[in-house]
């Protein structure tokens, strides 16, 4: 497998071919899925050369390495800001912002997401095991949950992850029986983390939790 290779622009003018060229392949997975884009079609969009695609980009891969940082330092570097901000919030509460930040994040950018994950690439996996162990981090410093329980609470995450995953992969067509909107999947996993974190944190909303996704589900029988 060949390296990855992404040339950092140094004068002002090759910045600003790099910034076209990285904004013309957003603008094209807002209409398609990137294994669909073809560098013909990034070069007319960013009215650059093909040339100077590959100047600066080893293969499409790197690109959309690229396009994935771009895509970090703009949204998730920017929910763990928020997440900072909002630490005097009730554990509670603060988990279901947490929640609710993460599937409005996989949902607005899904086709770059889903992309990301079929790249079969070591540098995007280290990417994903880098962001489950940061927002591990971000709920343990918050919730401080007793040491017995942070394996547990190490599992939720990466369960909550898994499922928002699994979603991009599977897209409207449901894996399982049931189909979740953002509104119950974000209930679930804030209860999924909120249980693993123990009692103190679960309590009383965790049952209130419960009666809510209780009326969402179709009785069976």
């Amino acid at each position: 497998m060949n390296e990855l290779r992404v040339v950092q622009p140094r004068q002002a003018r090759s910045r600003a071919t790099m910034e076209r060229i990285l904004v013309a392949v957003e603008e094209l997975l807002a209409e398609k899925p990137f294994d669909q884009i073809t560098i013909a079609e990034i070069s007319a969009r960013a009215e650059s050369a093909p040339t100077a695609i590959y100047a600066r980009f080893s293969d499409k891969t790197a690109l959309l390495l690229a396009v994935h940082e771009r895509f970090k330092k703009r949204n998730l570097d920017k929910i763990f800001e928020s997440l900072g901000e909002r630490a005097e919030l009730p554990p509670r509460e603060f988990l279901a912002f947490a929640a609710g930040e993460l599937v409005r994040v996989y949902r607005d950018n899904h086709r770059l997401l889903r992309s990301v994950l079929l790249a079969d690439n070591a540098t995007m996996y280290a990417r994903v095991h880098d962001l489950g162990c940061a927002i591990l981090s971000v709920i343990t410093q918050r919730v401080s949950p007793p040491p017995e329980r942070e394996r547990d609470l190490d599992f939720a995450v990466r369960t909550a992850l898994a499922l928002l995953q699994q979603r991009l992969l599977f897209g409207a067509q449901a894996p399982t029986r049931f189909d979740y909107d953002d509104d119950e999947l974000t209930e679930r996993i804030t209860r999924l983390l909120a249980d693993a974190c123990g009692p103190a944190v679960a309590g009383h909303a965790g049952a209130r939790d419960r009666r809510h996704v209780a009326e969402r589900t179709p009785a069976s029988g």
